[in-house]
């Protein structure tokens, strides 16, 4: 059974958060294992309990200087800017416009070609297999590179123009060229694309594979086209364009398309078709930077509309001397820096707008000095005074 004096020191080798402690008359106390948010509660909580009047005079010390640092802390602080920062700016380019959508549509309609037989163009290469022809000095089966005008030369035959027509069509065009000029009866021809080349789209940016994917078909889709270079990677950001030359006065077209909404929806009005000399580009997400006192500092994707709070748990939330009511968003625009301080507490509880973050913006967590000097003042008394007192009538 505990005796009275043991029972009257336990609620306060709790309050202490003590991690070892020996009980007996005149029971010492070793300040082990405090954490430093406890530190200075600690602090008066020993003063109040301490009846031995000769050590309150070190705890007043201790404490003196702790408050003392903690004022000569926050007078030297970096001054800040007031700014009004209330009216965030929307995030950049993150959706697709009226104007990207109705170019959209107007390429749907190219789809019917995506169920045709390809249609062979130029640079395309085809191997053309002629069963009958035995002649000494020739195979039957060559391959023939389309030239720029779209043709091909058979030995014996000559010219043919292949550009425009489908295997199916080339081959009846041979076989009807060579029954007319009585180089064979009845030919047997078979054409087959041993390598696609007339029609390439560009993929580059923020995807695994980027390149110059040559087409199977005769046009193909954005969303196509981001599979076969692998997806956006995990820092693209929230956006694609497509960039195709024109040949109407106004120079190049350039789509934006909302890829969340395009990946998540499938939405088909951002879906354009491509076709041969098309750009898909895919830029990096920008940045935000949260620095200082939490847990995983560094440049964070800003995909969406990203708030303070947001950032500050990417960054796995604030470190043990975080000043959460001190902490400072910056802010570079036009060669200049704005500095606004923000108060993370009162964020927290409703009492301040979360603001909404932009491209390249800062957010830095300074230590409190109020718990630096706390914690250097419990470090100096547990590391150097062991401390006595009665606990119970002598």
């Amino acid at each position: 059974m505990m005796s009275p004096t043991t029972t009257t020191t336990m609620p306060l080798v709790r309050e202490l958060g003590l991690s070892s402690y020996a009980l007996r008359q005149n029971t010492r106390v070793f300040l082990l294992g405090v954490r430093s948010y406890d530190k200075t509660h600690a602090l008066f909580l020993t003063w109040g309990a301490m009846k031995s009047v000769t050590l309150r005079p070190l705890v007043a010390g201790a404490l003196l200087v702790a408050l003392a640092h903690g004022v000569t802390g926050c007078a030297s602080r970096r001054p800040t800017v007031q700014l009004d920062f209330s009216r965030s700016a929307p995030p950049a380019a993150a959706f697709s416009d009226d104007r990207t959508r109705q170019i959209v549509r107007e390429t749907r309609e190219l789809m019917d070609l995506r169920a045709q037989d390809y249609l062979v163009g130029p640079d395309d290469v085809l191997t053309i297999s002629i069963f009958e022809w035995e002649l000494a000095d020739e195979t039957k089966t060559l391959d023939f590179r389309v030239s720029e005008t779209g043709g091909i030369s058979i030995p014996v035959l000559g010219e043919v123009t292949v550009a425009g027509q489908s295997l199916q069509q080339i081959q009846k065009t041979i076989e009807e060229r060579m029954g007319k000029s009585g180089i064979l009866q009845q030919p047997r021809v078979a054409v087959v694309i041993k390598e696609f080349r007339s029609r390439r789209i560009s993929v580059v940016g923020a995807v695994p594979f980027p390149g110059v994917y040559a087409l199977h078909r005769n046009v193909s889709t954005l969303m196509d086209m981001l599979t076969l270079a692998g997806g956006p990677n995990q820092d693209a950001g929230r956006v694609a364009y497509v960039v195709r030359s024109a040949d109407e006065p106004g120079g190049a077209v350039r789509l934006t398309v909302d890829l969340n909404a395009l990946l998540t929806s499938g939405d088909e009005d951002l879906n354009p078709v491509l076709c041969d000399g098309d750009v898909v580009y895919v830029p990096r997400a920008p940045l935000v930077y949260i620095y200082g006192e939490v847990k995983q500092a560094g440049g964070y994707a800003l995909r969406e509309s990203l708030c303070v709070l947001d950032a500050i748990a990417l960054a796995g939330g604030f470190d043990e001397l975080a000043a959460r009511n001190d902490c400072r968003l910056i802010r570079r625009s036009g060669g200049t820096e704005q500095v606004m301080p923000i108060n993370i507490r009162r964020i927290e509880k409703g009492r301040a707008p979360n603001l909404e973050l932009r491209e390249n913006d800062f957010i830095f967590v300074p230590k409190s000095p109020a718990l630096i000097a706390s914690g250097k003042a419990w470090d100096f008394l547990r590391g150097v005074f062991t401390f006595t007192y009665g606990l119970g009538p002598n």
